[in-house]
């Protein structure tokens, strides 16, 4: 089944860090851009497909109101066979979350909430421009389990300036604590284009060395493996049964449809995305093609994604899915690579295929470029 994705991109304010298509204080456009959305949905050519994910990412999906997310919701299901336990995923920040608004979004269909936190230390939020407290987040997280919503996911970010390492183990017991059943884990990247980018260049906010990055992201992991959150992928860790459905299918190589202004889609044979303008894609969504590229994956490029993506996740590259995608197997494609990677020991044999090792988590983009021919 394929997974559904809906953009919203809007935000207060744009986040220091943030390279993801958003647009901060415009929400005017906010009826309109649903209205535009839902018009996209109902004339996509997917219709009567079946799906069991549904993901409301930003930006930030918690600035609609309940009932835009209704009129987006209903374009949905009047559109997809959408199954009855799907796993519909809603995207909030914690500032003004309250019980009601939660229980709003479960009238609708949504049963899991995804929070981005980021951290509990006040001075960070205010460097990273968060517009919520720590105060906040805690509350946030009472909303939610009261609303109640108990499948909960909350992001985290380390290597943080001035942040030690003590100080993100910290950040992801609060978590444990709160009794989150997921949480995503990453470490800072200074992104091109970014307010970020432009205050490190210039000396004005200095980041820590790799090797205090390297321990908080070894303190966050044990703290919330030893909290009963597994890691099940290099950067997300679930209670048994929570993983996330919908992200699984990124990294599986499994069909997604993406709705919205600067959304991406695959069907297992072509890449498209969306234009990225708002205003060119509030006037004719529904009305022309929004598209702003599409690729043709070939077989070969095909293989190197199915590999680099599989190996983001602990069960790695499952050798059986590979043959059945490809109509050969991971070892005809890849392997003297394969070989090597498990002779350095980045690499090592499962049951079902190849999987990183501990090494390999650690040299992770190393070991991705390997299976790019």
């Amino acid at each position: 089944m394929t997974g559904l994705y809906v953009h919203i991109p809007f935000c207060v304010r744009k986040c220091l860090y943030c390279d993801f298509p958003s647009y901060g204080g415009i929400s005017s456009y906010l009826d309109d851009y649903v209205e535009a959305l839902c018009r996209e949905i109902r004339a996509t050519s997917y219709i009567g497909e079946a799906a069991d994910t549904v993901y409301f990412g930003g930006g930030t999906p918690s600035l609609l109101t309940a009932r835009q997310g209704e009129k987006i919701m209903s374009a949905l299901t009047d559109t997809f066979r959408i199954d009855a336990d799907s796993e519909i995923t809603f995207e909030v920040n914690p500032d003004g979350i309250k019980s009601d608004y939660i229980r709003d979004l479960i009238k609708i269909g949504v049963n899991r909430i995804s929070m981005g936190i980021q951290s509990f230390d006040d001075r960070l939020l205010q460097l990273l421009r968060r517009v919520h407290t720590s105060a906040e987040a805690f509350a946030a997280l009472e909303a939610v389990r009261t609303g109640g919503v108990t499948n909960v996911s909350a992001d985290l970010i380390y290597g943080l300036p001035g942040q030690s390492p003590e100080d993100a183990e910290t950040d992801a017991r609060s978590l444990i604590e709160l009794g989150v059943t997921h949480a995503s884990a990453y470490s800072l990247i200074v992104e091109e284009g970014t307010m970020l980018k432009r205050l490190v260049r210039k000396g004005e906010i200095l980041l820590p060395e790799d090797r205090v990055t390297e321990e908080a992201g070894e303190r966050v992991c044990h703290t919330l493996e030893k909290g009963g959150l597994k890691r099940y992928e290099i950067s997300a860790y679930a209670a048994e049964g929570f993983q996330s459905k919908h992200n699984l299918k990124y990294w599986q190589y499994e069909p997604y449809i993406g709705f919205g202004a600067s959304s991406h889609s695959f069907d297992g044979t072509y890449r498209f995305s969306n234009i990225r303008s708002l205003p060119e894609y509030i006037k004719n969504a529904g009305k022309t093609s929004v598209l702003a590229e599409h690729e043709l994956i070939d077989k070969e490029r095909g293989e190197e994604d199915f590999c680099f993506l599989g190996l983001r996740t602990m069960k790695g590259i499952d050798n059986k899915r590979f043959e059945r995608c490809f109509k050969r197997t991971v070892t005809d494609a890849f392997g003297t690579v394969i070989e090597d990677l498990v002779l350095r020991g980045f690499l090592e044999k499962t049951e079902w295929g190849y999987c990183l090792t501990s090494q390999g988590i650690l040299y992770g983009n190393y070991v991705f470029s390997r299976f790019l021919r």
